[in-house]
């Protein structure tokens, strides 16, 4: 009887545990083949998004942090997406910002007010990190993502994952 007594309390708590925990954001996240970059722009590598409740973050590493555009297309299973864009230069005057109409989605003729994008560059791990406020995109009320990324230097440099007609998996909502 006494074990009984002390199975339930362990479930009880066990089951308030489970309920307050926070919940983490799902990520997705794709790999692009090394020196496959078109001129002297960034060479990506890999790429993951981070599609949580209060924020997405995306992050790409490259094979050198050199001078280039960096554009991640986010796009919303229903709805418009956005680009997140980061003009790097290696000289630390690096201008970030949002444009609508992710890649594989409908256009959208204004641009969605975004406070808030912040971008990160780490030139010694040749990574950035983009995080967004939910609130960027459909206001924040969308589901699932999928995401693709491209880098320019005065032309398309290089896009992942593969060309440049495909987008990562469906990425739920944390």
């Amino acid at each position: 009887m006494r074990n009984r007594g002390w199975s339930a309390v362990v479930a009880a708590v066990g089951t308030v545990a489970v309920s307050v925990a926070p919940v983490a954001a799902q990520e997705g996240r794709v790999t692009d083949r090394r020196g496959d970059a078109h001129g002297r722009g960034l060479d990506i590598v890999a790429a993951s998004v981070d599609n949580g409740r209060d924020r997405l973050v995306a992050r790409v590493s490259v094979v050198d942090a050199v001078r280039g555009d960096l554009i991640v297309s986010v796009e919303p299973r229903r709805g418009r997406g956005v680009r997140l864009v980061s003009e790097h230069r290696p000289d630390g005057e690096t201008r970030s910002y949002v444009v609508p109409g992710a890649f594989t989605g409908r256009q959208v003729a204004s641009a969605p007010r975004c406070d808030g994008l912040r971008v990160r560059w780490f030139a010694d791990r040749g990574m950035a990190r983009m995080t967004m406020p939910s609130s960027c995109l459909a206001g924040g009320d969308y589901g699932a993502v999928r995401f693709a990324v491209l880098t320019e230097r005065r032309r398309d440099t290089d896009y992942a994952p593969g060309a440049a007609v495909r987008a990562s998996d469906w990425i739920p909502r944390g």
